[in-house]
């Protein structure tokens, strides 16, 4: 009988303390899941504003290529400049692979009163920095890291959608899609920026600015 009773309060002291580390994990896993904490490491994130005084007044192709030829990991893209004329005007983004973003398109709405691109770029602004990896990183500013090489004339441009209308004048930082750049797309040696312009209809692109990811 006593063996007995010493094995039941063995196996009593057991589950007590089964239990005990239960709850322990549940309230540990309830405190990660409250607190939200950075687990995932910290990344510097640097921005790069680069002059280019490009004008265009046919659709073309751009390469912008990493000057020492290493791989960089592009995390957003902006543009600023002016479209001169009445047409569309269309400039995409796209990675090695095939991965395209749009970065600007002068169309608006004609039953809306604000431009479809608002010419906001990430957190407001590429210089307010980056959270790319769950931490938001105060970011640095850099030289530029890319070649702009011209690559091949384009053909066609993108129609005006019905219910809109082409805008001419200047943009500041737009970026539709390019606004922010996720995951492992857009890490490579080269890019391309495309052009697409209506006959009629040209774009002066006076800076691009762009930001990096480097993994500490």
């Amino acid at each position: 009988m006593k063996k007995f009773l010493h094995k039941m309060d063995k196996a009593r002291l057991r589950f007590v303390k089964l239990e005990f580390a239960l709850l322990m994990f549940s309230l540990v896993l309830l405190a990660l899941v409250f607190s939200r904490p950075e687990i995932i490491g910290y990344a510097s994130t640097n921005i790069h504003s680069q002059d280019l005084s490009l004008v265009l007044d046919h659709s073309q192709s751009f390469y912008l290529r990493s000057i020492t030829h290493e791989p960089i990991h592009l995390t957003s893209l902006t543009i600023s400049g002016e479209v001169i004329g009445a047409g569309t005007a269309s400039v995409y983004l796209e990675d090695e692979y095939g991965i395209r973003h749009l970065v600007y398109k002068n169309v608006k709405s004609k039953d809306s009163t604000h431009n479809r691109i608002t010419g906001v770029s990430v957190a407001g602004s590429p210089m307010s920095g980056l959270s790319v990896t769950g931490n938001t990183v105060p970011a640095k500013e850099e030289g530029p890291i890319l070649d702009l090489l011209e690559y091949h004339d384009l053909y066609g441009y993108e129609m005006l959608p019905k219910g809109y209308n082409a805008l001419s004048g200047k943009f500041n930082n737009a970026c539709v899609d390019s606004c922010t750049l996720y995951g492992k797309a857009f890490i490579g040696t080269h890019f391309k920026l495309d052009f697409f312009l209506e006959p009629g209809t040209n774009i002066k692109v006076s800076e691009i600015v762009y930001t990096t990811l480097e993994e500490i």
